[in-house]
């Protein structure tokens, strides 16, 4: 089995260039940062640094298990740092932690969590899942849970979506649409394996198949520039285009004849201690 300590030391020869360097970064004996090196190979099977007189550099395994091994540095310092109730990763999906998430952050950061580090780590719906799941962030603020094991999922808020469109666009003025207003336009944004993709799926049952999905983008941010540019016409957070409702620069409308919205959620680990700041943080975000 490999160790932290080994992990660490191939880290530091790699960062230093070699093994002396490493050792007086590590203030270790050149032996031991050999013999620590030789024992995490070992257990790999494979070697990670070539070694040469003056230098060494990772072999391709040894890039390979970078950033591994840098994770696991990660989990190991963040993991001393929970137990010491002083520091809290949150993973985030891209809209709720660009759009909802930083004013409750502030609040809490001057509340409840007052002395902790507060990492928000932002990514799409399945970056975020892997995230929590593999350890990186300790809470999860997520738009749809596939509902893994050993997780406790929370509805937390019910976020309305909107049609927005460009201020030239002839619907500019209008308050509402109709879902079959939607199938004659471009649509940007809505593939299938977003959660955009399965609300419409839902709205429009056998219809979704008609909609004229045109751009995937990858952002809201992106999204919402397209649409300014009257490249079509898109379905968002609310949340996220408040400002560019207030400022006119778009326009937005609510779907008359379906109730549109995404429920999200707060994912914690089943075995979070109750006084743990990620529970803590659950339990702000809920109150």
């Amino acid at each position: 089995m490999l160790s932290l300590a080994q992990v660490q030391t191939f880290l530091a020869v790699i960062d230093e260039g070699g093994f002396q360097g490493a050792a007086q970064a590590l203030g270790l004996a050149q032996p031991t940062v050999s013999q620590q090196l030789r024992k995490l190979e070992e257990a790999l099977g494979v070697q990670l640094v070539v070694r040469t007189r003056n230098s060494a550099r990772p072999t391709k395994d040894g890039i390979a298990f970078m950033p591994y091994a840098r994770g696991l540095m990660r989990t190991a310092g963040r993991a001393a740092a929970a137990l010491a109730g002083r520091s809290l990763a949150i993973g985030a999906s891209s809209n709720i932690g660009t759009y909802l998430l930083p004013a409750r952050l502030h609040q809490f950061a001057a509340g409840a969590g007052t002395g902790i580090d507060l990492d928000l780590v932002l990514g799409t719906n399945p970056e975020t899942a892997g995230r929590l799941d593999g350890g990186e962030v300790d809470v999860a603020l997520m738009e749809w849970w596939d509902g893994r094991p050993g997780f406790n999922a929370t509805p937390w808020r019910r976020e309305p979506m909107a049609v927005i469109v460009s201020p030239k666009h002839p619907w500019a003025r209008r308050r509402s649409v109709t879902k079959a207003l939607l199938l004659d336009q471009p649509l940007i944004g809505g593939e299938p394996g977003t959660g955009t993709g399965q609300l419409l799926r839902k709205a429009f049952g056998r219809n979704a198949a008609r909609l004229r999905v045109t751009m995937q983008l990858g952002s809201t941010a992106a999204v919402k520039e397209a649409v300014k540019a009257g490249l079509g016409i898109s379905l968002v957070l609310a949340g996220a285009v408040a400002e560019e409702v207030r400022a006119g620069t778009l326009s937005a409308l609510r779907l008359a004849d379906a109730d549109l919205a995404k429920e999200l959620f707060v994912v914690l680990p089943d075995d979070t201690p109750a006084t743990s700041p990620a529970a803590r943080f659950a339990a702000a975000l809920m109150a």
